[in-house]
């Protein structure tokens, strides 16, 4: 669509008569910025006109030139998604998420079975109401597994090992960094499992093995 030379109203008729689908038509209106004295689209239009239009699009190839995400993942997509097959994208996510391989069913899977029609893709759109028991599902997911160490099989083992962190701590001289018990980076958003296990085992860390400062964060009792 060549925005020269129109107005917005002009342009948001445009896209109710080529895009079949209100969903998308809906889409590129949100995308086309009407407001300013100058029409234009707010999001990089051209380069995804371009992108399109080679032999192997980047935005519609799932490849490991994405790089790569070595965390805990869940993959959840619509049934009956135009864009998106169970049966012909497993092995390219796992191009970019490797630690989804073997994890069908429980961490890759399909969601909204019974939806058809135009709107499959934007299964948290289903409305028929499926979309409490699609959040429902994620909630579950974050609570036990976003933020765990790829070591940990999920939260509830945090506290109770501990992990070797990578790189030289000055403070231990130990050669592969400092063991962190605590899991600094862990997220405890969802869960207090952490601080269960820390109460059951009276420490602040996990045995053996625990290099922390004496008394910086515990009592000298509390330090093995």
């Amino acid at each position: 669509m060549n925005l020269t030379g129109i107005d917005g109203s002009q342009a948001l008729r445009l896209i109710d008569q080529n895009i079949a689908c209100a969903k998308w038509a809906k889409i590129f209106k949100k995308n086309l910025d009407v407001d300013s004295s100058t029409l234009m689209w707010k999001n990089n239009m051209h380069a995804l006109y371009k992108n399109t239009k080679k032999f192997n699009p980047d935005t519609a190839l799932w490849s490991e030139s994405y790089g790569l995400w070595p965390g805990q993942t869940l993959a959840i997509f619509a049934a009956h998604s135009r864009w998106v097959y169970l049966s012909t994208n497993t092995l390219p996510f796992y191009n970019v998420f490797p630690r989804l391989e073997g994890q069908f069913p429980q961490m890759i899977n399909t969601h909204a079975e019974g939806l058809e029609g135009p709107m499959t893709h934007w299964m948290h759109e289903d409305p028929n109401g499926d979309s409490w028991r699609l959040s429902q599902r994620i909630w579950r997911w974050l609570r036990w597994h976003d933020g765990a160490n790829v070591l940990l099989a999920d939260k509830s083992e945090a506290g109770w090992y501990f992990l070797p962190d990578r790189g030289v701590d000055p403070n231990t001289g130990t050669k592969d960094g400092e063991y962190n018990p605590e899991h600094v980076h862990h997220n405890y958003l969802y869960t207090d499992e952490y601080e269960k296990s820390r109460e059951a085992r009276g420490k602040d860390g996990a045995n053996p093995g625990q290099f922390l400062p004496v008394g910086k964060f515990t009592p000298d009792d509390k330090q093995f």
